[in-house]
């Protein structure tokens, strides 16, 4: 595959939109690339120096420390308890960036043929990856009765680059819709701590999930919560 089959990267594709905006006399206010301002709090920069001595490569798996600290976080904040996060087939992983499985969650599945559905108005890595891995997209933003072949979902709540949040209702309808056709439905949640008008819920939660995880994927991230986006580097 080259990359010219791959869609426009956004910021290309807004490049006359924000020519035409420069033209106008007060200049343009440019919210183009969410990337956070405010400083790294003090609580992450600290553990981040304390875990500063670590000559030796972790498992993929990541360590018993970290996946601790996670399942932690998601009881603690967002009221989700997993059922064994060391376990032989763990509840919780760490990934090399949230960027990176969203882009490679289709490969990585090995799904073959089919539609992954996404967001009206999403985040362009969720096409991407999907693009790369031969399937086909579908944009909407309620569980569709038009689709043959779907193979994945994808939800965003709060959402990029709107905000809007998914009522427990809408997340309910989504999983029960990929329940009953066992299609994996994954949610990005990386904005989950800054909801503002609306406290965001988890796809995990038991008012949505009901008592089991079973075909759900939440994925989270430091980089906007926690504005700790430049440690990608």
């Amino acid at each position: 595959m080259s990359s010219r089959s791959l869609p426009d990267f956004p910021w290309d594709s807004l490049r006359p939109a924000r020519a035409r905006a420069a033209e106008h006399p007060g200049g343009v206010v440019d919210l183009s690339i969410g990337t956070p301002v405010d400083p790294t709090p003090d609580v992450l920069r600290s553990a981040l120096a304390a875990a500063a001595d670590a000559p030796g490569y972790p498992t993929a798996l990541g360590t018993t420390d970290v996946r601790l600290a996670a399942a932690g976080w998601l009881r603690r904040r967002l009221g989700v308890t997993l059922a064994d996060p060391l376990g032989a087939v763990p509840s919780v992983i760490p990934t090399v960036g949230s960027k990176e499985l969203v882009a490679l969650l289709p490969t990585l599945l090995g799904l073959g043929s089919g539609t992954v559905v996404i967001p009206e108005v999403a985040y362009p890595t969720y096409e991407v990856g999907a693009v790369v891995a031969g399937l086909s997209v579908l944009r909407s933003d309620v569980p569709p009765d038009d689709v043959a072949d779907p193979v994945l979902v994808w939800l965003n709540s709060p959402g990029n680059p709107h905000g809007r949040v998914l009522s427990v209702e809408e997340l309910r309808a989504w999983v029960a819709w990929g329940r009953e056709r066992g299609v994996p439905v994954v949610a990005d949640e990386c904005y989950v701590e800054l909801g503002w008008d609306v406290v965001p819920t988890s796809v995990l939660h038991p008012s949505v999930a009901g008592g089991s995880h079973e075909g759900l994927l939440a994925v989270h991230s430091l980089s906007k919560q926690s504005t700790a986006a430049g440690y990608r580097a």
